[in-house]
Formats: C-alpha cells, sequence, structure tokens
C-alpha cells in the first residue's frame, strides 16, 4: 500500500495562492469599477509546470477581459458560478456555469461578466507554463 501524505510540493491550497496584483484595468484585466480577481495556481513557479497552467478568475459583475491573444498557447475557460459572454475571434459565446470554451492558440479571446452576481472562472492553458511563456498580446496593441 503507498504511504498517503497530506502535504507536499506538487499540491496546491487555493487559500495559500495569492490575488495578482499586477493586472488591473490600465492592461485589459477588468475595469475600474468592476474589477477581476486572477490566481494563478498551476504554473512554473507553483508547482514546476512546463506547459501547463491552472488559474481562477472571479469576475465582479460587469468585468471584463479586454480582447488579447497567446501566441504560444491554446486555453480552456470552465465557469464554475455565474455567466458572460465569452469572445473567441468575432463571436460572443454565451458562457454559464457548466460550461467550457475551448480558445485555440493565437485566437483573439476575452470574457465580459453578465450576470448580477460574481462570476467564477477556472481557466487552463496548454503549451506553457506561465502568462509570459504563453505571450499575452492585447487587441488595442497589436
Amino acid at each position: 500500500m503507498n504511504e498517503s501524505v497530506n502535504e507536499h510540493p506538487l499540491k496546491v491550497r487555493l487559500q495559500d495562492i495569492s490575488v495578482d496584483l499586477t493586472l488591473g484595468p490600465d492592461a485589459g484585466w477588468g475595469e475600474k469599477d468592476a474589477e477581476m480577481a486572477v490566481r494563478w495556481i498551476v504554473t512554473d513557479a507553483t508547482v514546476g509546470a512546463v506547459e501547463h497552467v491552472v488559474g481562477l478568475t472571479v469576475f465582479q459583475p460587469g468585468a471584463k477581459h479586454h480582447p488579447h491573444r497567446h501566441p504560444n498557447a491554446e486555453e480552456a475557460q470552465y465557469l464554475i458560478q455565474g455567466q458572460g459572454l465569452a469572445r473567441v475571434g468575432d463571436v460572443d459565446i454565451e458562457q454559464r456555469a457548466g460550461d467550457t470554451v475551448f480558445v485555440p492558440r493565437n485566437e483573439w479571446h476575452g470574457f465580459t461578466a453578465t450576470g448580477d452576481r460574481e462570476t467564477i472562472m477556472i481557466w487552463t492553458y496548454g503549451g506553457a507554463a506561465s502568462l509570459e511563456q504563453a505571450g499575452y498580446v492585447r487587441q488595442d496593441e497589436a
């Protein structure tokens, strides 16, 4: 029988991951009056990932992650709570709790929380282990 452990360097608790305060409205992450809180759960820095990221974002009602693309990573977005519009390319896709939207590598995408309560999204990158590796190109700066 294998030994069971509670603590391990490959185990991450959400409560131990701080909100990334470097991401703000001026960089396309949220709105001045409707913020979003991003936590980077699985990355090269947290667990030594090589080609994978898992994150969690809490969107306040009306918060918007402005259109952008990741030249080096594809992305999947799963809503745990709430609702919104997931923009992929030039199409807005209605998304509710339980829905997953896939974004191919280098495709323009964004998200707007449209409900009247917090929207919570788990998202993943494949092909990169950090935002820096994935690349982040804002549509308004392209």
